[in-house]
């Protein structure tokens, strides 16, 4: 599946979800938020070398189709809405043909559109540099990343069941 279509399937699920589920979404994402924002702390000297030495090269040349899912959508559209539009723009702009610059990187250098706390799962996990002392903080992320596609896999589940006429 392309990031394209990841992307549309999240604004579907994210504008299907009832008032309660999205509050209990919701819940989840700022959890991920939470664990993405102690990571990037803990990750002092990593996120210098990436800034300073590497200058994001990992983002200047990827194939986004693996490197953002469908949870990573449905994080972001929960607690950033806004961008749901210059998000839109961005994919449909981007060619998937070859290895290119991240979409989400503003003037294709940086910095990225998302705020820090927000990002993409494996943006905010993936150092070049030894990772031994944040590798706690990173699964945290990966565990709160987990959680949320667990929850999305039950509503899906339980919104097919109601569709087939079986109370849940």
């Amino acid at each position: 599946m392309g990031t394209r279509y990841l992307f549309e399937k999240a604004v579907k699920i994210s504008q299907n979800l009832s008032p309660h589920e999205k509050a209990i979404v919701k819940n989840l994402c700022l959890n991920i938020r939470k664990s993405q924002e102690e990571l990037i702390a803990a990750a002092d000297d990593a996120m210098y070398r990436c800034i300073m030495q590497c200058k994001g090269i990992c983002c200047q040349s990827l194939d986004i189709d693996s490197v953002f899912s469908l949870w990573d959508f449905i994080f972001i559209l929960m607690l950033k809405p806004g961008l749901k539009d210059e998000m839109q723009q961005r994919l449909n702009a981007h060619s998937p043909l070859y290895l290119s610059p991240c979409s989400f990187l503003m003037g294709g250098k940086g910095p990225c559109i998302f705020p820090n706390g927000i990002k993409a799962q494996i943006c905010v996990i993936t150092f070049c540099s030894n990772d031994e002392k944040i590798r706690k903080s990173v699964k945290f992320v990966n565990l709160n990343f987990y959680k949320l596609c667990w929850q999305i896999q039950y509503l899906r589940i339980k919104w097919i069941a109601l569709k087939m006429g079986r109370l849940f």
